[in-house]
């Protein structure tokens, strides 16, 4: 399946592995994660980390205070196995919390929890890679979906916000990656082999809004006319002019593919 699962979540993992597309989120109440967390101290190779008190008092100090029941939320320990680290964060909600709170006079509380229930795909990570990044960084969606078959390439650093050690990784996994370090609750999924007539349909399902800045001229019909028969909107930027492509599917079904 072309389909990899990058969601933030407990799956098995030894301190030998783990998913390297995703962060592997651990709760020491839990007697499964325990053993996870006793597998990985175990492992000379692998370095922890704790910054939970540091956040929680960042938690503890903002105005308007936060739920008690935030505060009071359990540690979580975060295994990033492409960086051999382990690292002690606050829980989902306080984290989630802290993270966006200097949004709020630019987005307000009540658009935040809107917007955690939007899925958005993105086929294309180069350009696409900073639209996902921005997209997670601002908290403007509650999941990601990115699609790209391409390998990182030197001559890609002049526009991917990778490093010289990451050439050869696919351009999607390297983004979910950099998410994951950001936020590592929230859920990336990775197309690694890109958008084909076998994919499209699954990429499809559950996402509400579409980005696109694929090079395939194949694929951006593909993926429109997958789109409008679906009436999920579409967003493309370009640096031909600074053009914006707005394709409001959901809206106008019977818009002619990119008018």
């Amino acid at each position: 399946r072309p389909c990899r699962c990058s969601c933030a979540r407990k799956r098995p993992v030894t301190s030998a592995g783990g998913d390297h597309r995703s962060a592997t989120v651990l709760n020491e109440a839990q007697p499964d994660d325990r053993r996870v967390l006793s597998e990985l101290r175990a492992d000379s190779r692998i370095e922890f980390t704790d910054k939970w008190d540091e956040q929680r008092d960042e938690l503890r100090r903002l105005r308007p205070p936060a739920d008690p029941d935030v505060i009071a939320e359990p540690k979580r320990w975060v295994y990033y196995p492409w960086r051999r680290i382990v690292i002690g964060v606050l829980g989902p909600r306080g984290y989630r919390t802290v993270r966006l709170d200097r949004n709020r006079n630019l987005i307000t509380a009540e658009e935040q929890d809107r917007l955690a229930a939007v899925r958005i795909g993105i086929v294309g990570l180069s350009v696409g890679h900073t639209v996902a990044y921005t997209l997670a960084q601002e908290g403007l969606c509650g999941g990601l979906r990115l699609a790209d078959f391409d390998e990182l390439e030197l001559s890609n650093l002049n526009r991917v916000p990778g490093a010289l050690f990451d050439q050869g990784l696919n351009k999607a996994t390297l983004a979910a990656r950099r998410i994951a370090e950001l936020d590592p609750y929230l859920p990336v999924e990775v197309f690694e082999s890109g958008i084909t007539t076998d994919s499209v349909d699954e990429f499809f399902d559950g996402i509400d809004i579409l980005v696109e800045e694929c090079d395939s001229l194949d694929t951006k019909l593909l993926v429109r006319a997958t789109a409008r028969a679906r009436r999920i909107p579409v967003l493309m930027a370009t640096g031909d002019r600074g053009l914006l492509d707005v394709e409001r599917f959901d809206l106008e079904p019977q818009r002619p593919i990119m008018h």
